[in-house]
């Protein structure tokens, strides 16, 4: 029992350190996505380079690629999303928020498989999902 035990905290650390490292890879794009000077229409070519960058930055940790960060996560799991807000003045002539006439929140996401270390199989369980996203305003190049 106490070794059922054990190996249960152990494959929920590990699923909790895979869910870290991809929360923190997920921000890393986002921030990247929030700083470029180009415009976040998907049809722009400066988007869809800039979208690809920061795929490969979140899953590895690096622009220019590498190990993944978490194995089986690849930029086919991965969301990019960018609306814009209207950033309306007010009566007394002021925004709602800081900035132009319209706001752009970028937002990564994924869902994937967690490549669990096999104990929750063992048990008979399925294996957990991985599903995070995060935010970001788009604030360009400074």
């Amino acid at each position: 029992m106490l070794l059922v035990l054990v190996l249960g905290v152990y494959e929920f650390s590990w699923f909790f350190y895979q869910q870290h490292l991809v929360s923190t890879g997920l921000r890393d794009a986002a921030r990247y996505l929030a700083r470029m000077s180009t415009t976040c229409a998907a049809a722009t070519p400066g988007w869809t380079v800039a979208v690809a960058n920061a795929g490969t930055l979140a899953t590895t940790g690096s622009l220019a690629g590498g190990a993944p960060r978490v194995k089986g996560w690849t930029n086919a799991a991965m969301r990019f999303d960018c609306r814009g807000t209207v950033n309306a003045t007010g009566p007394t002539g002021t925004s709602t928020y800081r900035g132009g006439s319209e706001i752009y929140v970028i937002t990564v996401s994924t869902r994937f498989a967690d490549p669990s270390l096999g104990f929750l199989g063992f048990l008979g369980l399925r294996t957990p999902i991985i599903s995070l996203a995060h935010s970001e305003r788009m604030i360009g190049p400074g």
